[in-house]
Order: C-alpha cells, then sequence, then structure tokens
C-alpha cells in the first residue's frame, strides 16, 4: 500500500482544481457567447455539479496532506530514545516521515511478503528499496541480502538499510560491494533533524 503523502494525492489535488477552473471557464464562456437557453443551464449544472465534487475532492485531498504533514513533524521530532521503543510498522513510518522531510516521494510496501523491502524511496526519478531494522544489536549482513535481492522485485535502482544501531563488520563489507548505502542511529539522528527546518537538502551517505 502507498503512505498518505505521495503523488496520488497530489493528482487528487491537481485533478479537483482543473475541473473547478472548466467549469469556471465554461460558464464564462456560455455568458460571454449569450446562449444561456434550456440547454446550456443543463450543461452549467451538470459542470457546476461536478465542480463541486471536485471541490469536495479537493478539500479532502487537502487535508490528508495537512494530517501527513503534522504526523511525519511529530515523527521526524521523536528522540533516539522514543525511537528505540518504537514497533517496527512504527519505525518503517518513522524512516519514511525523515525521507519525506529530504524530498523524497515514499511507497510503504505491503507488512507481509515485501521481498525484504519495507519502503520505496523515489528522488530525482531514482527508486530506492529500503529496509528498517529497528533492533538492539548491530545489524548483519543478512538485511543487505534481503534488500538488494527485494529491489529487483519492486523495479528499484538503489538500496538502503536504516537502523537504529549500528552495523557489523561484515554488513558494512557487503554494503561496499552492492553499494547499498546504510544509514545507522547517529546518521538517522542527523538526517531526521535537517528534514525539519528546511526539507529536501541533506542527503544519506554509507555509514563506515
Amino acid at each position: 500500500m502507498q503512505d498518505d503523502a505521495n503523488p496520488a494525492t497530489a493528482t487528487a489535488t491537481s485533478t479537483a482544481l482543473g475541473w473547478v477552473g472548466l467549469w469556471c471557464a465554461a460558464t464564462a464562456v456560455l455568458a460571454y457567447m449569450g446562449t444561456l437557453n434550456r440547454v446550456a443551464w443543463v450543461l452549467a449544472g451538470v459542470t457546476a455539479l461536478l465542480a463541486i465534487v471536485a471541490s469536495w475532492r479537493w478539500w479532502l485531498a487537502w487535508l490528508a496532506q495537512r494530517r501527513c504533514a503534522r504526523r511525519d513533524a511529530l515523527y521526524r521530532a521523536s528522540g533516539q530514545a522514543a525511537v528505540d521503543e518504537m514497533a517496527g510498522v512504527q519505525f518503517e513510518h518513522y524512516v519514511a516521515a525523515v525521507l519525506r522531510g529530504l524530498g523524497y516521494s515514499v511507497e510503504v510496501t505491503k507488512a507481509s511478503g515485501d521481498f525484504g523491502v519495507d519502503l520505496i524511496a523515489t528522488k530525482d526519478d531514482v527508486r530506492t528499496a529500503v529496509q528498517c531494522k529497528r533492533q538492539a544489536r548491530a545489524v548483519d549482513g543478512s538485511a543487505i541480502q534481503q534488500v538488494v535481492a527485494g529491489a529487483a522485485v519492486y523495479d528499484c535502482e538503489a538500496t538502503m538499510v536504516v537502523s537504529n544501531h549500528r552495523y557489523t563488520a561484515a554488513a558494512q563489507d557487503l554494503a561496499e560491494v552492492h553499494a547499498c548505502v546504510l544509514v545507522d542511529r547517529v546518521r538517522l539522528a542527523r538526517m531526521s533533524r535537517a528534514s525539519r527546518p528546511q526539507g529536501p537538502q541533506a542527503s544519506t551517505n554509507r555509514s563506515r
């Protein structure tokens, strides 16, 4: 499934505004031509109804964007102690919020059968398969193996593993081989802080 903030919401908003604009333009043209007879009134009524429906959809999309923005802000404001206490799904949404703050469009994959890919983050037309590992010990190489294998399933060009902990030396070596970006707890905290005030600026580098 997709997270709340995604291209579909923006598309719904632009479509709704387009219908409102179309109704205004159509009404203006009909009035200018002086053809507001019965047929014209019917057409104007139909376009008005469509405009009302479109306006309602735009309002709902706007509210959804606001809710998502507020939720993301709360997630990004979470301290490291709170992050360590998050459940797996919560941690995925936290990482998604951080990545969106850095300019990514984020899709959350289905909870089961995700082939080791929890998020699909897209930026500059590059799709990145992301695995989120919220755990109390160092992340080993299996996480890199899983996300690299799952990236092909989701047609992703890049891979990333994000954790609230550190990575073993073997995991770092394997990530180097596969050009997989590793984000540990220190880098994740920096990314969260960078995404709060200014949005898409910071970039993630491989953890060494």
